[in-house]
């Protein structure tokens, strides 16, 4: 066990010592262009690096042309929006994923099962700036029920904490929404997929023909026993879904990391896109850490290893 959590994190800190070397080694390797002033350092290239990570230590990521401010006051503006739009859909997108994949399985081949089988993959199809589009002109444009960008209203100063928060979730309603929709599918089916199998087993039946109910064997019993590719799956997908929230708030405009990525592209601002590839490598790896952790809490087993 001890030997375990040793290996866990030297692999950590190789995983972290190669996303920092990355960072610096890519931007320099590429030809001369718009990355000259990234190498214009009569330095030796071995100093630049260890200059580079003494910086990091200290915070401080670079100057942002495009913004006109350091790299990391820049990211930590738009944090806290990338955040709030990531946490709660992926809150909501695995909760649901999970709840209604449970239930599909466990009305195999009934309109239930059929009916969500067929949104979901319909979902699934539908690319995350292609949905946000859609949701801007129906329900900005059209029915006009919600904002078309940002992340609140301008130049509006609420008179109570209550009235600032219905505003944010105002704006964060459709972005959300849009990532939750084409994320879902994915647990979804592992869900189901993951209990169909789970519902096979001879603990179930035993169960069924003590007179459990049928939500407690699904919850106490089938769930439990399903989560584990569950919860890998959600460290696997971490990446496409940071894909999906770059889409998405360049489509809504929402001042996050995603948005940001935008911005520094067409601006040419490779220290601020250097900055926000760091901040979304390391959110990866932090998605990857806790899945970890709460496998080992789902499967003593894996500690005994």
């Amino acid at each position: 066990m001890q030997t375990n959590i040793i290996t866990k994190i030297v692999g950590y800190i190789i995983i972290i010592f190669i996303i920092i070397s990355l960072n610096f080694f890519l931007p320099r390797m590429m030809p001369a262009g718009p990355l000259s002033g990234l190498t214009s350092s009569t330095q030796p290239v071995l100093e630049q690096y260890i200059t580079y990570i003494v910086d990091l230590m200290h915070g401080d990521l670079g100057w942002s042309s495009s913004k006109n401010a350091p790299v990391w006051d820049v990211l930590i503006r738009s944090m806290k929006w990338t955040l709030l739009l990531v946490g709660s859909s992926t809150a909501i997108y695995i909760s649901l994923g999970i709840l209604l994949g449970a239930v599909s399985a466990w009305k195999k081949g009934k309109k239930t099962d059929v009916g969500l089988l067929i949104l979901f993959i319909s979902m699934a199809a539908f690319p995350p700036f292609f949905l946000g589009m859609l949701f801007i002109i129906y329900f900005g444009w059209k029915l006009d029920l919600f904002p078309r960008f940002g992340a609140q209203t301008l130049y509006i100063d609420y008179s109570t904490a209550f009235g600032t928060l219905l505003d944010i979730l105002h704006h964060l309603f459709l972005p959300a929404l849009t990532l939750t929709l084409t994320s879902i599918g994915v647990i979804y089916l592992l869900t189901r997929n993951s209990m169909l199998n789970v519902l096979d087993e001879e603990y179930i039946r035993t169960a069924r023909a003590k007179g459990l109910g049928e939500w407690y064997i699904i919850r106490r019993h089938a769930l439990k026993n399903a989560m584990l590719p569950i919860i890998t799956l959600v460290a696997l997908i971490a990446g496409l879904v940071i894909t999906g929230t770059i889409f998405v708030e360049t489509v809504f405009a929402y001042p996050g990391v995603g948005l940001l990525v935008s911005d520094a592209i067409s601006a040419h601002d490779y220290p601020l896109l250097q900055g926000a590839f760091l901040f979304f490598a390391f959110a990866i790896l932090a998605v990857n850490f806790t899945a970890d952790r709460i496998y080992e809490l789902l499967d003593p087993r894996v500690k005994e290893d």
